[in-house]
């Protein structure tokens, strides 16, 4: 006998509440318990991103799977992600320090953000883990079931602050005297968003990406307007915007990344959904031309900058991504130019650089792209060559920034014996004793206060005018 709907409904709304919970409660334990118990700062790194993408992936993938697919789903992208990180923790001797760094992270988000659909493709029966409609359909699902169910647990804090404000008119405390209890705001987080989850999974046939990807299809001509003014006008204004470095290449990046989800968005999952306006297809196919000239733009900028100062972690992070675009890019413009089926192709092109991305990502946690070890022996190479010279040479990134690699690069340099030396060591010196980047960089003799504040007084707008600045003002 088939089980009611609502009895149905009810079960799976309380099941995923709980599961929130769950996730509330080791998010409670990960912030406020483990760290006062486990003193191993790469032990809790470890425990935290498996923990996390667990619950995450399990959360995301319990709509399109049953329970126990979502928990293997959820456990075979949480195991090998998270001790690909905790491996690359050990570039730096402090855990802290590796994450300020910001990239093995954002890698890290990336190869479980772009495997889990393709991981619930493959466990869904009767599904093909490299069928695009499928995987198109999973990834957008992931996105707007999550913004939906984070916009209900927010729009819920809201309604619980406003009645406990209202509460507190007639002197009632019952609302914060619960929140007060530390476990309380997280597992009830967890619970409502788990609720907010299994809610839009029952509305999937009228929550879906539909309109956000109609919506986005309405920027192709916006987009392909600003591109073609910018391409035109690159002639005429030179190249010399570029020089920039980084900021330049992240806005190219950027662009390219935005044509790409565009692009995207109007060849949606097959010929029947995508785009049909003329005009759109139009622009989509301009866009996909355009798109490799701006990886290559954004690629010549970053060049520029390590010609002048060598590579660093976030050169090459932005190459990366920029070697990535015009992968895109490339496959992009080859799906226009052989005309006939060119959504079909770029479809393909999608799968095949999806799978690439992670697989770039993956490599970023690993030995093959060790940022700092690059970094590291590309700046000892530099100052081999007399690319760069003992003064110039900048000691304070290899040797505080780059942690285990460049503490090695440093210890090489102590050991290097050249015309240079003498003004290498006197450096290298004052870095063991330097607290700062700007206490390195300007040693206390060297600091000249009369001077310092007679340029503070010249930089100084007095009003009235007529008044003049007090000498206690600036005294010592």
């Amino acid at each position: 006998m088939a089980e009611p709907r609502t009895n149905r409904i009810f079960r799976d709304r309380m099941t995923l509440l709980t599961i929130g919970a769950l996730a509330g409660v080791a998010a409670f334990v990960l912030v406020e318990v483990l760290p006062m118990r486990i003193k191993n700062e790469r032990l809790l790194l470890l425990i935290a991103a498996a923990t996390g993408v667990f619950f995450t992936s399990f959360l995301a993938a319990t709509g399109p799977l049953r329970y126990p697919r979502a928990a293997i789903a959820a456990a075979l992208l949480a195991i090998p992600a998270s001790g690909m990180l905790f491996w690359a923790s050990f570039r730096f001797d402090e855990v802290g320090a590796f994450l300020q760094t910001a990239h093995p992270t954002l890698a890290f988000m990336a190869m479980v953000v772009i495997l889990l659909p393709f991981l619930i493709a493959r466990l869904r029966p009767g599904a093909a883990w490299l069928s695009y409609p499928e995987l198109f359909t999973q990834s957008w699902n992931i996105l707007v079931r999550y913004a939906a169910a984070c916009l209900f647990a927010a729009v819920f804090w809201v309604v619980l602050f406003v009645s406990d404000a209202l509460f507190g008119l007639v002197g009632l405390n019952v609302i914060q005297d619960v929140l007060n209890v530390d476990w309380v705001p997280y597992v009830l987080t967890g619970a409502v968003l788990g609720l907010g989850l299994a809610v839009v999974v029952e509305l999937s046939d009228y929550l879906s990406p539909f309109l956000i990807l109609r919506l986005l299809r309405l920027l192709l001509p916006v987009v392909l307007v600003v591109t073609v003014v910018f391409l035109a006008a690159l002639p005429v204004q030179g190249l010399s915007g570029l020089l920039g470095g980084l900021s330049s290449a992240a806005t190219l990046l950027v662009m390219a990344a935005g044509i790409a989800t565009l692009v995207s968005s109007a060849v949606d999952c097959s010929d029947d959904a995508a785009a049909e306006a003329p005009i759109m297809r139009a622009a989509a196919q301009l866009l996909a031309i355009a798109m490799p000239v701006l990886a290559v733009l954004s690629i010549y900028a970053i060049w520029l900058r390590v010609k002048d100062y060598g590579w660093s972690p976030d050169r090459l992070a932005a190459a990366t991504v920029g070697v990535l675009m015009l992968g895109y890019g490339l496959l992009y413009l080859r799906a226009v130019l052989l005309r006939g089926n060119w959504m079909a192709r770029i479809r393909a092109a999608n799968i095949v650089m999806a799978l690439t991305t992670a697989a770039v990502a993956g490599a970023w946690l690993s030995p093959l792209i060790n940022a700092q070890r690059l970094s590291a022996n590309n700046q000892l190479a530099r100052f081999a060559r007399g690319d760069v010279s003992a003064e110039k040479l900048d000691l304070w990134f290899i040797g505080r920034e780059l942690g285990v690699a460049g503490e090695a690069a440093i210890a090489v340099l102590k050991a290097t014996d050249q015309p240079q030396s003498a003004v290498l060591q006197e450096r290298l010196a004052r870095l063991e004793d330097a607290t700062s980047a700007y206490n390195f960089d300007t040693p206390a003799d060297s600091f000249d206060r009369d001077a310092s504040v007679a340029a503070w007084r010249d930089m100084m707008v007095v009003r009235p005018a007529a008044s003049a600045i007090s000498p206690q003002v600036l005294a010592p």
